[in-house]
């Protein structure tokens, strides 16, 4: 941005050279990037970098209200128009129906106007700032907007039907006529400026053909108004539009500038155009509130974050000159009342920054830290994947790395994608989905290394996949570890033969990972998963809570990825596993004594499950059962049909004494009694 130190002397009186000036504004934060010497007229203009937390600095009163805290010098305010005395305009009124995309609007009607000639001053100045002159009251809007930092638009009033100001949504497939001459098709989050018929205006970003002023306009009506940030900058986007205004409404400009600005221009106005008649001021909605209006700062903060002493007047006196009220509030505490220019100042810490930039780094010291640098122990979640990492590499599985985009081939729109994340502009045409599950980026994997001449692929990958549960909420970033078997496993001793992966081989990975991380009682469920052959899908829970699941991988995928091998594939909640792991684990001492093995096998309904048996048993074990173990199931002809033989090893053990034959026979005797009778068991084959 252009700023003509010319204009600044309206505000602020600079002592020479301005270089000296640019350079202390740079050191404050506001960068002067270079400095332009004008000769007609003779000016100096700076141009400056903004950041996007301070629109204040967006007009020459804004900077020179830095350059006075800086300097510690006065700040003159704009000359402004009293609009005391004035009639409202008979017949106009002004209708708000969309708060949210604009909470206040004003507006003054001004008619008779009798001067068109444009002041040189305001011409030149508004040159050195890179904008044409125009015509009187287009010019004053534009010098307004650069003065003070709010934009303003003036519509030629004779072309507004219906004397009627509406801000509006756009109709549905309402078109709109730009004052560059474009027509475009208005969106429905756009926000519009409506008389009683059509759009007049594209709020805060451009206004229209239809309402414009020309050298023939001699009554304006006058608009000064706070639109929402977000939707600004939205419409802006959308139909890749920019200009002086937008820029600034998107930033946030100042509420009360609205009517700083609006009686400034009136000011110049009535000085310039000599118009016969202008209005009182018609208002709608109210000025939008900060958040955080007051801080109370402590004094002693101050030290202990710079590490400089400052005196107690000096911050008051800095804070005062940024335009903050400070007062004391108790010893050593001053409240400190935010202005509305600054939103950014929320916490004590902004206070400091301030207090900091404007004292001048340079004068700050360095000095190293008077304590030791405190240790930061290791993520829990990282100290897991690496323990995983280690495991599965040990083992020989590769690790991988995939692309988190995916595209919807093998993965079902309504059972895969239902609660999917789905990216509206991919980076690549095809990849519009994140990933909800690992297993099509795993097989394409596989593929490519089958087609390299590969038949024992092992992998695993630890990453993210993605969901969104909830349409109004944000979607859900999960880590886990995927694994993915084909081919052969490798013969590990001279002793052994390769063969075939099995769906049990993973399921050993599996079962290993969550009992080194401390998963006790681990129970097994059938499930079914779009992606998995029917009937060989599990889940692995540890009390109700899903850790993992695993299965063989559908004929359909296989075709569609060319693979001739069945692939097993399983996918672990590194979140979950994290929750339900044992962070501590007591060591046990080895048995002393010695302990006594019985087998127990029953014939139960197919829908009974081992574990719950399991846990029944040892729920009845009165502390001598040390281990239970599902060795075998059968299915088969001497089996009444719709059931299942199910055969456990408990192993009886005492940590205190030896146990008797008699005491273990009648404990388990006991066990296998009441599983009949719960469970409608039978013992025979």
């Amino acid at each position: 941005m252009r700023i003509s130190t010319n204009w600044l002397k309206d505000f602020v009186e600079l002592a020479p050279p301005v270089a000296r000036i640019a350079d202390r504004l740079t050191l404050a934060g506001l960068e002067v990037k270079k400095c332009e010497q004008l000769t007609q007229p003779s000016d100096t203009l700076f141009e400056i970098e903004i950041t996007s937390n301070r629109p204040d600095w967006l007009s020459h009163f804004g900077v020179a209200r830095e350059i006075a805290a800086v300097e510690n010098i006065s700040l003159k305010n704009p000359v402004v128009d009293s609009e005391a005395g004035r009639t409202p305009p008979p017949g106009w009124k002004i209708q708000i129906k969309d708060v949210a995309g604009c909470p206040y609007y004003t507006g003054v009607l001004i008619e008779g106007i009798t001067e068109t000639q444009t002041p040189d001053f305001i011409v030149n100045r508004l040159l050195a700032c890179g904008i044409r002159s125009i015509n009187l009251i287009v010019d004053i809007t534009n010098y307004v907007l650069l003065e003070v930092g709010q934009p303003l638009h003036a519509f030629d009033a004779d072309l507004i039907r219906g004397k009627e100001i509406v801000v509006r949504k756009p109709k549905q497939g309402e078109k709109f006529a730009l004052i560059n001459g474009a027509q475009i098709e208005l969106k429905p989050d756009d926000l519009v400026i409506a008389d009683s018929d059509r759009a007049v205006a594209l709020a805060g970003v451009m206004g229209g053909k239809d309402s414009e002023i020309s050298d023939k306009t001699r009554n304006v009506f006058l608009e000064s108004a706070f639109f929402n940030p977000g939707r600004v900058r939205k419409t802006s986007r959308i139909h890749q539009l920019s200009s002086d205004s937008s820029y600034r409404f998107e930033r946030r400009v100042d509420p009360e500038g609205v009517d700083l600005g609006r009686s400034r221009a009136l000011a110049l106005i009535q000085k310039y155009a000599k118009p016969r008649y202008m209005s009182a001021v018609i208002k709608a909605g109210e000025k939008p509130q900060l958040d955080v209006k007051t801080v109370h700062f402590r004094i002693e903060e101050v030290k202990q974050v710079l590490g400089v002493e400052i005196k107690p007047s000096q911050i008051a006196s800095i804070l005062t000159r940024l335009g903050l009220d400070a007062k004391p509030h108790s010893e050593g505490v001053l409240k400190v009342g935010i202005p509305s220019f600054r939103p950014d100042l929320t916490r004590s810490i902004d206070l400091i920054e301030e207090i900091a930039r404007i004292y001048g780094y340079e004068h700050i010291p360095e000095t190293l830290p008077v304590r030791e640098p405190l240790t930061v122990g290791e993520s829990p979640r990282l100290v897991l994947e690496r323990k995983v990492r280690n495991f599965l590499s040990g083992a020989g599985l590769c690790e991988t790395v995939t692309f988190s985009l995916i595209s919807e081939d093998g993965l079902d729109p309504v059972k895969d994608l239902k609660q999917a994340v789905q990216i509206v502009n991919p980076l690549q045409h095809g990849l519009h989905w994140m990933r909800p599950t690992l297993v099509t980026s795993l097989l394409t994997v596989i593929q490519k290394n089958v087609n390299a001449g590969a038949d024992s692929i092992p992998l695993f990958e630890v990453a993210n996949v993605y969901s969104a549960p909830d349409a109004h909420k944000h979607p859900v970033e999960e880590r886990v570890c995927a694994i993915a078997l084909y081919g052969k496993k490798a013969a590990q001793t001279w002793l052994d033969a390769a063969r075939a992966v099995t769906f049990y081989d993973l399921k050993g990975y599996v079962e290993a990972i969550l009992k080194s991380a401390g998963c006790a009682d681990l129970c097994v469920a059938k499930i079914q998963k779009n992606y998995f052959a029917e009937g060989i899908a599990e889940e692995l829970r540890t009390w109700q809570t899903p850790l993992a699941f695993l299965g063989q991988v559908s004929e359909e995928l296989l075709k569609k990825w060319d693979l001739k091998e069945p692939v097993y594939y399983a996918e672990i909640s590194l979140e979950k596993l994290l929750a339900q792991s044992q962070k501590v684990r007591l060591f046990q001492e080895w048995p002393k004594y010695p302990a006594i093995e019985r087998d127990l096998s029953l014939v139960v309904k197919g829908l009974v499950k081992g574990g719950d048996l399991i846990t029944e048993i040892r729920g009845m074990g009165q502390g001598l059962i040390r281990d239970v173990e599902l060795f075998d199931l059968f299915r088969g002809k001497r089996v009444p049909e719709g059931c299942k033989n199910l055969a456990f090893r408990i192993i009886y053990q005492s940590a205190e004494r030896t146990l008797v034959s008699d005491e273990v026979q009648k404990l388990h005797d006991k066990i296998a009694q009441t599983l009949v009778q719960k469970y409608q068991a039978s013992f025979q084959i």
